[in-house]
């Protein structure tokens, strides 16, 4: 039974120091800047021979700007610039940061972002027309600096955008088009404040 009491005093007085803590956390403006590179393997048949794989390597930029909800999560909207080899997509997402328990001045953090990739930077070539599509991107980090502060990032995240091509139409086809989707890993660089 004293055990039992202990335990229920201990996290009485836990609960007691958190909601304290929370009480004087204040919503603050957070911004988290990254560039790195998009790498992947591309299964294709060029001109309808037989299918080749290749390594893709792209670049990628973004800027996540949003609000610290509490002391470990913060929303906001993602936008960036994913230079593929045949198209400049510019994503527009709503994303999370959260901060996973750690201790010291390296801490691990989740990410996600959830939107559309816009091709409003990309030019197509005479009879060509490249739209966009839903682009998703979970992932992980770490994050060194002072807590609250200015940090450096590393992130890996998993990036999946889709895209649609309408390409010029030969004498005997009424339409022609391709549907790609690009699957790549992303490791970046990056700074939070």
């Amino acid at each position: 039974m004293k055990i039992f009491l202990s335990l229920l005093l201990l996290t009485t007085l836990s609960l007691g120091l958190a909601s304290a803590q929370d009480a004087v956390f204040k919503k603050k403006f957070i911004n988290h800047t990254e560039v790195g590179a998009l790498l992947g393997r591309v299964k294709y048949a060029p001109g309808g021979s037989d299918e080749k794989v290749d390594s893709k390597v792209s670049m990628s930029a973004q800027t996540f700007n949003g609000i610290q909800l509490s002391p470990r999560l913060g929303a906001g909207v993602t936008i960036g610039a994913d230079w593929y080899k045949t198209a400049l997509i510019t994503p527009i997402a709503a994303g999370i940061r959260y901060d996973l328990p750690s201790r010291g001045n390296a801490r691990f953090f989740a990410l996600a972002d959830v939107g559309y990739g816009f091709t409003w930077l990309h030019q197509d070539s005479d009879g060509f027309d490249t739209k966009g599509g839903l682009m998703t991107s979970p992932g992980i980090g770490i994050r060194t600096g002072k807590p609250g502060g200015s940090s450096f990032t590393i992130s890996v995240t998993y990036r999946r955008q889709e895209a649609f091509i309408k390409k010029p139409v030969f004498y005997n086809q009424i339409e022609r088009h391709e549907d790609r989707v690009y699957n790549r890993i992303a490791v970046k660089l990056g700074i939070s404040f």
